[in-house]
């Protein structure tokens, strides 16, 4: 049993951030170690200062409240973009679960969970990056993301317009 909660540990979601950006299990490849991820501005921006205006963010707790994932979204200035960028006053999307938790229908409730509480908060999209060979790539479709313009470098800019205007 798992259940959503508005909480959103900025230190529980640098490890999601981590688990986000370093999907892969490549085998014999390491990770790099959390602590040199921060420190990189291209990874940080996610939750570097979280709190601020906007700043929105879910986990999703097993049985004994514990947290195996979250859901976030920020927006960005142009001069500091992230990966997903579509404009400053559309979020950029985040999104995480263990490895372990994968595949159990957790990031659809996340995600599902999120994009409610963006339509509840009057924003008019969401945006998010996201590598052409991840298998989220399915559940953004399945969730209304539409791809944003050509994939760069392997990855894609996906949109979700919450509101007509968007």
């Amino acid at each position: 049993m798992y259940r959503v909660t508005n909480r959103a540990d900025p230190e529980f979601l640098w490890l999601m951030l981590y688990e986000a950006a370093f999907w892969r299990d490549t085998g014999e490849a390491e990770r790099p170690v959390l602590d040199d991820a921060r420190a990189e501005r291209w990874f940080a921006r996610y939750v570097e200062g979280w709190g601020r205006p906007g700043d929105t963010g879910l986990m999703v707790l097993d049985r004994n409240d514990e947290p195996v994932g979250a859901a976030w979204y920020r927006t960005f200035p142009a001069d500091d973009a992230g990966f997903g960028f579509v404009a400053p006053d559309i979020p950029e999307v985040s999104i995480a679960v263990y490895p372990e938790c994968r595949g159990l229908g957790l990031g659809s409730l996340l995600l599902g969970a999120l994009i409610a509480r963006a339509r509840a908060d009057g924003v008019r999209a969401l945006c998010l990056s996201v590598a052409l060979d991840n298998p989220a790539r399915r559940l953004y479709l399945r969730s209304g993301f539409v791809d944003h313009g050509a994939a760069d470098g392997g990855s894609q800019t996906m949109v979700l317009p919450l509101r007509p205007d968007a």
